[in-house]
């Protein structure tokens, strides 16, 4: 509705009043125009108003906006800024720059110039770029290729297979679990159980309530590949509060735990802390002696 509509329903308001009063119509008439026209008159400002809030879109293909949702098929550039709704793209998106908005969901390539809130899910197939942090309240997955250019932080569980980057820290209050390939540049941080499957590369720090590092499973894999690379490698500390299961890992300082499993081809170059277990299989490599500690010395 543009403008010009607005003012229309306005004007047609006004004449019916001025009719009215004049005794031009009856009461009945009277009452059933006033109420289609107020309605058309606040459906034109409603809409008036859902095109101004929304981002500036260049489509080429097909594009749907309505209250709770942008859908884009095709191509299509977005300015960014306050999206108050969920967008979905199908094909290829390019943001400009920041964006908020609710849901994020896509299939194909998206890239953001700036940083991404959502107050949604992010669910993302094929190619994902943010070149700066995503900051999310609910669940996020990514199928495919996704680099994050920055932190991200989601109060749901991340779920990734196949190629994943992040330059910061990945933080996922209800878990995380990464296969195929990543590389985290800064540390993990979850409240609940984090697992690792495929090659894998942590800068810093893993610290969260259980830790799984899925490693070569098999008996067979574990002895076929014993001379090779680990498949994980942790630079900083390990840190978890109930459980460690790992194998097929380095680990540069130390790994603290209440219960701890170390499998084949796992080298530890720190100390290991344990509260209550230790469990250590053929092929497990210690710098040191392990401690026997406290509960309350779970910490960095």
């Amino acid at each position: 509705m543009s403008q010009n509509e607005i003012q229309m329903y306005k004007e047609l308001l006004e004449l019916l009043e001025q009719r009215f009063e004049k005794e031009e119509i009856d009461k009945e008439s009277y009452r059933e125009l006033k109420e289609r026209y107020t309605k058309k008159l606040d459906e034109a400002r409603e809409e008036r108003k859902l095109l101004k809030d929304a981002p500036q879109i260049k489509v080429s293909g097909a594009q749907t906006l309505t209250k709770e949702t942008v859908t884009i098929a095709g191509s299509a550039k977005l300015s960014g800024g306050k999206v108050m709704r969920n967008i979905r793209i199908a094909g290829s998106g390019n943001i400009s720059g920041d964006i908020e908005c609710n849901a994020l969901k896509c299939a194909g390539s998206v890239k953001s110039q700036g940083s991404i809130i959502a107050h949604g899910e992010v669910k993302c197939s094929g190619s994902f770029k943010s070149e700066g942090f995503l900051h999310g309240d609910e669940n996020a997955s990514f199928n495919g290729s996704a680099k994050i250019g920055d932190e991200l932080v989601i109060q749901g569980k991340l779920s990734a297979s196949g190629s994943f980057k992040t330059e910061g820290n990945t933080q996922a209050k209800q878990g995380v679990s990464i296969s195929g390939s990543s590389h985290i540049y800064g540390s993990i941080l979850s409240q609940n159980t984090v697992t690792i499957g495929g090659k894998s590369s942590i800068e810093k720090d893993i610290v969260c309530e259980n830790l799984i590092v899925e490693g070569r499973r098999t008996v067979f894999e574990s002895w076929f590949f014993r001379k090779q690379k680990k498949l994980v490698r942790v630079y900083g500390n390990i840190i978890a509060q109930n459980e460690i299961d790992i194998q097929d890992i380095e680990v540069e300082k130390d790994v603290k735990g209440r219960v701890i499993k170390l499998g084949p081809n796992t080298m530890i170059f720190g100390t290991v802390y344990y509260v209550e277990d230790l469990f250590l299989s053929d092929g497990v490599k210690l710098e040191k002696e392990p401690v026997k500690i406290e509960l309350q010395d779970l910490r960095l």
